[in-house]
């Protein structure tokens, strides 16, 4: 099996607890060990479809965050040297909570 990508950007070890990272190592190892290459490829596309939806949870965390920054008076130059995004990023979610005030 491929060695994991180290290198994503923003990531940090510990982020995700033991019982996740087992589960997807799990699940890694799952598809990984289906036969034929077709079916693979399939399964991780599917895999990755319902990811991205239970991803959602995690971007609303990060938007009611935003949300709330902006409420207290937070510039994006002041959420985004706080957070390590990007003001165009920071902009973006702004745009996305409805607030772009």
């Amino acid at each position: 099996m491929p060695s994991r990508r180290q290198n994503r950007a923003g990531a940090r070890k510990g982020i995700v607890s033991a019982e996740l990272e087992a589960a997807l190592l799990k699940e890694s190892r799952a598809l990984g060990g289906l036969v034929e290459a077709v079916d693979r490829i399939k399964a991780v596309n599917d895999f990755f479809a319902q990811l991205d939806l239970e991803l959602e949870q995690f971007a609303d965390v990060r938007l009611e965050a935003v949300r709330e920054l902006r409420a207290q008076g937070w510039s994006y130059d002041r959420i985004a040297a706080a957070t390590s995004l990007s003001k165009a990023r920071v902009a973006q979610l702004v745009k996305e909570t409805g607030r772009g005030a």
